[in-house]
């Protein structure tokens, strides 16, 4: 049996249920979707009190297995008007796991004016107590009133200004393992709703007394060795665990993806000034606090995270990821490492998504509100959003309101949601997901670029593309990092042996994707239901219309094609 705590955010009543059905025992993406779908009314208000909040761990959470404890947030988006499943690394899911829980769900609606509120579970209770001390804080300030009040190593979840302020490109920042709020489930603006509903932070203390019951103790540490094996061995996890994921920043440049100028060119010129080699040199001869390594969630093999210090080795941010580099690098034409990270830590201390947030910057430069490549304009526009001023609402609102407040036309977003670093007249397979997901634009959902022998032709990228978004929906589906994927896409076998080491419940592969891809049919139904139609589900006119300066390329995928790619 599987528990689920349900808070009721206006009484403070919480109630605790029990379920053995397959959604609860994957957990992730599998149960936060299908709890949406079941529990949420399509067409209801994203902030309204219809909408809930649902926090879900997955299948090996609490164990030993690497990479296993992300943290899946579902809810309808007010940014997409859809469903929504947004995920981070951090402890809260060991946390949930110790506490036995594999779902968190936060329903109903305080009044406007009602108070903040923290909820705090224990071992022993669950309450709602007064968070007005957290209030207009960023969330860095807030991090460290949290772990002085309940500890560093509780897991807690808050939001910034900008939740505060339910604006839609606002997301949830969970603890890392050093008791700092600095890992996001950052897409789709669930943070807003989190704060739709008064709650200013939800902390799981670290009392929590569960440990996990293994069905064959020795089945399960055998296959947990072979996931670290299979992480180590493969290329790509170990060229992140040097790396991270800055290491795409060449890759794209080479392929002519790598956004630049609001997403107008696949190209930056000085691109090495802000590429994976020249951030670890960085961090290797400032020292200090810096990292070049470092984990997101304990345990992990992989370590494909970073600690980026300023001059003096002092803490500037961490992490900075590529999809932040390229949204607020390349697409700024900003080529100062510095820059980016300042332009990062703003964006964390805010609560908002870096890349829905750089998208919007960008739609605001091409409007002239500044130029691109200026260092000082552009950070001054971040703090905007730090300060909620009225420039700051528009870029903290997301991408596409930013287009139509500045009447740009070129807005890289597809059901609102901000492409992310892959620009997609280059990439026609990156594009058929951005068209096809039902979370908005989104790589995660298909990850097709290292796979397309011919990237600027749309053949055969249906059937890559759908191919990839069952490949990385997998790792969704049962609360496993992403980057997992690359060392079991062609075999599940190891981590579904885990499962049934741990509980004695054999699923087969064929049987897993069947899971993965009702999930998917939930999603694209509850969008439907939702109002979303065809007609959505595409990128800006200008996309068609004029081809990229670097591959000369336009989007020529029809609505048919996403049509089929969304076919489950």
């Amino acid at each position: 049996m599987f528990s689920t705590l349900r808070i009721n955010t206006v009484t403070g009543k919480a109630v605790k249920e029990q379920y053995d059905s397959r959604e609860f025992l994957l957990g992730g993406r599998t149960l936060s979707s299908y709890l949406v779908s079941k529990e949420v009314p399509a067409d209801c208000d994203p902030f309204g009190k219809s909408n809930k909040l649902f926090f879900c761990n997955g299948a090996l959470a609490g164990t030993t297995v690497s990479s296993a404890n992300r943290l899946s947030v579902g809810g309808k988006s007010p940014l997409t008007g859809g469903i929504k499943e947004s995920n981070a690394g951090g402890i809260v899911g060991l946390r949930m796991a110790q506490h036995g829980l594999r779902c968190i769900i936060l329903e109903d609606m305080p009044s406007r004016d009602s108070s903040w509120k923290i909820v705090v579970i224990s071992k022993d209770k669950t309450e709602l107590i007064d968070g007005s001390f957290l209030v207009g804080k960023g969330v860095y300030e807030k991090s460290e009133l949290l772990n002085e009040k309940f500890g560093a190593k509780a897991g807690c979840i808050t939001i910034g200004p900008a939740g505060e302020n339910l604006l839609f490109a606002s997301g949830l920042a969970c603890s890392d393992p050093h008791g700092v709020c600095s890992r996001y489930a950052g897409r789709g603006g669930l943070g807003a709703v989190m704060g739709s509903k008064r709650i200013i932070a939800m902390v799981i203390m670290n009392d929590g007394e569960e440990k996990p019951q293994y069905t064959d103790q020795q089945a399960f540490r055998d296959a947990s060795k072979k996931i670290i094996n299979l992480l180590k061995e493969n290329p790509v996890s170990s060229l992140f665990t040097k790396y991270g994921t800055a290491a795409m920043v060449d890759i794209c440049q080479a392929v002519k993806v790598l956004p630049t100028r609001n997403f107008t060119s696949g190209t930056m010129v000085d691109a090495e000034k802000i590429n994976a080699q020249t951030m670890y040199d960085t961090i290797k001869a400032r020292g200090g606090a810096g990292l070049t390594q470092h984990a997101c969630m304990n345990p992990c093999a992989i370590q494909c995270s970073n600690v980026y210090p300023n001059e003096k080795g002092e803490l500037l941010c961490s992490p900075i990821e590529y999809e932040t580099m390229a949204l607020m690098g390349s697409n700024l034409c900003l080529k100062n490492l510095d820059t980016i990270a300042e332009m990062n830590r703003i964006a964390n201390d805010a609560g908002v998504d870096t890349l829905d947030v750089g998208a919007a910057i960008g739609v605001a430069l091409e409007a002239g509100v500044a130029e691109f490549g200026d260092d000082k304009a552009i950070i001054g526009l971040m703090n905007e959003v730090l300060d909620i001023t009225p420039m700051g609402r528009i870029l903290a609102s997301g991408c596409k309101v930013a287009a139509q407040v500045f009447g740009v036309q070129h807005a890289p977003h597809v059901l609102g949601q901000a492409l992310p670093a892959y620009e997609p007249r280059g990439t026609k397979g990156m594009a058929m997901t951005y068209l096809s997901s039902p979370m908005g634009g989104d790589h995660t959902f298909g990850f097709t670029l290292r796979d397309e022998e011919d990237p600027i032709t749309k053949e055969g990228k249906v059937a890559l593309s759908k191919k990839f978004q069952v490949i990385g929906s997998r790792m969704d589906a049962m609360g496993t990092c992403n980057f997992v994927r690359y060392s079991v896409r062609n075999d599940m076998s190891p981590l579904l042996n885990l499962i049934k080491a741990y509980y004695d419940v054999e699923i087969s592969s064929t049987e897993f994707d069947d899971f993965v891809k009702d999930t998917l049919r939930r999603e694209h139904q509850f969008n439907t239901d939702a109002g979303i139609t065809a007609a959505d589900h595409r990128l800006s006119e200008t996309f068609y219309s004029t081809p990229q300066k670097d591959t000369l390329e336009k989007m020529d995928i029809t609505d048919e094609e996403v049509a089929e790619a969304m076919r489950w």
